[in-house]
């Protein structure tokens, strides 16, 4: 979801306001190891408000003013739906991917921004569905706004749904089949990408906080998770047609989701892994908070 043209830069940032606090990570961006890690922090702040003042000083310590950004827009934020392709010109798709959704969202739809994106074609629907995203022009406002307001520059604001086709691991899929899972403290994401492209997504209220708590004596939650996971998988394969996921790769990397990862090579055909990223030399590596505001650093970078 472009708002602003991208300029070039040595670097660029990702903010993603999240409930208690704004995770921003910083890549790198030129010839030299585009998408290495410069530094990643999760900053705590109980409002928006304190978060952009938080960000602010961030900015201000690390002299990054004028460094581009992308932005992510809460999932409270904002609505995406999925429709049919309207047989329109590519000129006039906003308009009539607008109209499609007039009736979905709560509110006026003349005071919304909306933007949309292709959708993969099933082999059991021919029909092209793109995807929605629509948001009120007073929230993506205030997103401007509250960016601006801390001297970085704004390249685009994007969707956590969207962001990980970024990852050097998906765009180097090409021809495969990869799923990515992705775990917070309270929930986790699926994604599915088949050469490159996003076919499934699904959130589910399994993070790490319950992966800790699993014993040898009760592993329901793995089992519950690896449920997860199949369905999806089962969804993937049966709807679309095109082959099986070869790959799950999986962030973060810590004692709780080694564990996991172990139980579920048990019980899966297919090739566990933890997603491999790289820092700039002493670079800690990625703050667990900062993944989708890692990925929405990567933007429009070839890795």
């Amino acid at each position: 979801m472009g708002l602003f043209s991208t300029a070039k830069k040595e670097s660029q940032i990702g903010i993603d306001f999240m409930r208690d606090g704004v995770a921003v990570a910083q890549v790198q961006t030129g010839k030299n190891n585009p998408g290495d890690i410069i530094r990643s922090e999760f900053i705590a702040a109980a409002d928006h408000e304190n978060q952009v003042e938080a960000l602010k000083g961030w900015v201000h310590d690390n002299n990054l003013q004028k460094t581009p950004c992308v932005c992510l827009v809460a999932d409270d934020d904002c609505d995406i739906y999925q429709v049919e392709r309207p047989e329109v010109e590519d000129s006039e798709m906003i308009q009539a991917v607008t109209w499609k959704v007039k009736d979905l969202v709560n509110y006026d739809v003349t005071h919304a921004v909306v933007d949309c994106y292709p959708l993969p074609v099933s082999s059991k629907n021919k029909q092209q569905q793109v995807g929605v995203v629509a948001a009120r022009e007073t929230v993506i406002s205030n997103y401007v706004e509250s960016v601006r307001s801390t001297d970085l520059q704004l390249n685009a604001l994007d969707v956590h749904e969207l962001v990980g086709c970024n990852l050097r691991a998906i765009q180097h899929s090409a021809g495969q089949s990869m799923a990515l899972l992705a775990l917070a403290a309270g929930k986790g994401w699926l994604s599915v990408y088949h050469d490159t492209d996003l076919y499934v997504s699904r959130e589910f209220m399994i993070g790490i906080d319950q992966l800790e708590l699993a014993s040898s004596d009760d592993e329901s939650i793995f089992d519950a998770l690896l449920l997860e996971i199949q369905r999806s998988l089962d969804y993937f394969e049966s709807f679309y047609g095109i082959g099986t996921v070869i790959n799950l790769r999986i962030f973060p990397q810590l004692d709780a989701t080694e564990k996991m990862a172990m139980y579920l090579q048990n019980f899966s055909n297919f090739d566990i892994d933890f997603l491999a990223i790289d820092g700039v030399d002493d670079s800690p590596g990625l703050e667990p908070h900062c993944f989708h505001a890692y990925c929405a650093a990567l933007r429009d970078l070839s890795l």
